[in-house]
């Protein structure tokens, strides 16, 4: 890939009693600030590759709102289960195998992980990544 886009999942709602961690879903702000990040990644990065996500549901309902910017189905989401709870070394796996993929990818994770990638990738330049947050990071040249 040429470039990688993180994104950290948006607003997620409060956890509870009733409802494990990974089952949470977007709360209706995430929902909204999911919708224009996704507008605004479509027009930033109009053609994109891969779309990668965590399967919570909060991330995983990130990740769709993401693909229907781009008019994609759900089931083009590339749905990784390492990618919950994830150490910031099992992301650098994940993202040396999509190295392999030319053009942009879009890798919908949590913090800490995301935050720990992205700082390790930017060589420190991102400290801190919001709910929504998104991080573009050059990987390699663009393919002709």
């Amino acid at each position: 890939m040429h470039t990688l886009i993180v994104v950290r999942h948006a607003k997620a709602s409060p956890a509870d009693l009733h409802r494990s961690d990974f089952d949470r879903p977007l709360a209706t702000q995430g929902v909204e600030d999911a919708g224009l990040l996704a507008a605004d990644l479509r027009r930033w990065h109009p053609r994109i590759t891969a779309i990668v996500a965590s399967p919570a549901l909060r991330t995983a309902m990130t990740a769709e709102i993401i693909a229907r910017a781009y008019g994609w189905q759900p089931e083009q989401i590339e749905m990784d289960e390492r990618i919950y709870e994830a150490s910031a070394d099992t992301l650098h796996d994940i993202v040396r195998e999509l190295d392999g993929l030319g053009g942009t990818v879009i890798l919908v994770g949590h913090n800490p992980g995301v935050l720990e990638l992205c700082y390790n990738l930017t060589g420190g330049s991102v400290v801190k990544m919001s709910p929504g947050a998104v991080v573009v990071i050059p990987r390699g040249p663009d393919p002709k």
